[in-house]
């Protein structure tokens, strides 16, 4: 068993051609495309997303508000028959 660690250790990996490394890590025209699509779909989605919270937050503030309204209106003027409409 030491023999195989003592081997394993004594291995060395072949060298690789220094053209090879060199045109392996050059990532190219494809890649920066793909970089680019990822970046501007993410811009949109987080745009949106924005949107949306925005659109919902204004809802809740809308019910409440209106909500607000209607308790008030029921202090001042309660329904009952033979009331009239404000105007």
């Amino acid at each position: 068993m030491y023999s195989f660690l003592l081997y394993a250790a004594s291995v060395s990996p072949s060298p690789v051609p220094a053209a090879d490394a060199a045109d392996s890590a050059v990532p190219g025209f494809a890649s920066f495309v793909a970089t680019a699509a990822v970046v501007i779909i993410t811009i949109f989605l987080i745009r949106d997303m924005t949107r949306r919270i925005r659109r919902v937050r204004y809802r809740g503030e809308a019910q409440a508000l209106q909500q607000e309204l209607v308790e008030k209106g029921k202090e001042i003027q309660p329904d009952e028959p033979g009331d009239t409409p404000a105007r």
